[in-house]
């Protein structure tokens, strides 16, 4: 009773601003004006949530909807391809997620002494633009125990170019990739920071030009992305604490996304269905079944989208200090062109 009681408001106003972003959508296209309901999600939230005061009373389920909502719908969007899909997306953009870790740490390591910014600041700027997001800034803000106010600049940085690459990187995507909805979702899944905003971008292209491969590549090539937590986590713990003793295995299990492994499991589930069922009737059943789970996924991360929106603090982000925006705008934006030159 009293989970129902602490989600009750939040579900209400999340719920209510998807719906408002559904109609809005159908009206706005009944008026050949194609604006995706992932995007307007994230403008009522953003509306609403600067407007309006925060409230202890919808902050739980704005949480859930971010953290829990999210990983499900992403969980069970692996359902839309097989594995052979899955390897074949992934295997596009691995070269190019290596490339742009290296090139991105090398960039922000220079301009961090450059500007005399700290080591540690520049560690969590690198793996929120390189790996994914605000997971990866906290995940290794753990790890080199930073100062909280560094981990709110890193956070900030990471959202603030993440927002502006969801609402810029998807028509760029379909001008650089227009025919080969695979590589727009690559750009798109290298590109933009945190998994919430490559949901919103594959989302937004998905509606826009009609693209679910887009959509399934971009979440591939961002999952196959997270997944280098694993290797970073203990590179960066060596390299900033050579002397101290710190439980490394216990920080990747905290912070490694398991809802990666969930997205390969209902992939896996996805190859064996195709194959394994054979029967006319059961084929039509199994493919509702597919239809219906991807209805779902992408309630999921629209209730996901609009409690970004919610979340995301514009006042916050105007107070950044100079020197580590241009270090976030010089490894966002060297990012987003290394993707575009590999992929073309």
């Amino acid at each position: 009773m009293n989970v129902i009681k602490q989600n009750f408001f939040g579900f209400l106003l999340v719920s209510s601003l998807v719906i408002l972003s559904i109609f809005l959508n159908i009206y706005l296209s009944n008026n050949n004006i194609l604006v995706s309901t992932a995007f307007i999600c994230i403008l009522l939230g953003l509306f609403v949530g600067n407007l309006f005061p925060s409230n202890k009373n919808v902050e739980s389920f704005i949480n859930f909807s971010l953290k829990k909502l999210l990983r499900i719908g992403i969980a069970i969007l692996g359902l839309s391809l097989s594995l052979t899909e899955l390897y074949n997306y992934g295997s596009i953009s691995l070269f190019l997620i290596i490339i742009n870790i290296f090139i991105a740490f090398i960039i922000i390591k220079y301009l961090c002494q450059f500007f005399k910014v700290s080591n540690s600041l520049g560690y969590l700027i690198t793996m929120g633009t390189c790996i994914c997001g605000v997971t990866a800034v906290i995940a290794t803000s753990s790890i080199i125990k930073s100062d909280k106010n560094e981990t709110s600049y890193a956070v900030a940085i990471v959202t603030l170019f993440g927002m502006i690459a969801v609402f810029m990187y998807p028509y760029l995507a379909n001008y650089y990739f227009d025919l080969t909805p695979d590589l727009a979702g690559a750009f798109l899944g290298t590109a933009i920071h945190d998994t919430a905003q490559v949901s919103a971008a594959g989302v937004i292209y998905s509606e826009m030009y009609n693209s679910p491969e887009a959509l399934n590549s971009a979440m591939t090539t961002k999952l196959l992305r997270n997944s280098f937590l694993i290797i970073l986590i203990p590179l960066i713990a060596y390299l900033y604490n050579k002397d101290n003793d710190i439980n490394v295995k216990k920080s990747v299990k905290d912070f490694f996304p398991l809802f990666v492994a969930g997205f390969i499991f209902f992939s896996f589930l996805r190859t064996i269905g195709d194959e394994l069922i054979i029967d006319l009737t059961l084929i039509n059943y199994w493919k509702n079944s597919l239809i219906f789970a991807k209805e779902i996924s992408i309630y999921c991360i629209l209730f996901a989208m609009v409690a970004l929106g919610l979340q995301t603090n514009l006042k916050n982000m105007i107070k950044l200090g100079l020197k580590p925006l241009l270090i976030g705008f010089a490894a966002s934006t060297t990012v987003g062109i290394m993707s575009v030159i590999y992929l073309i």
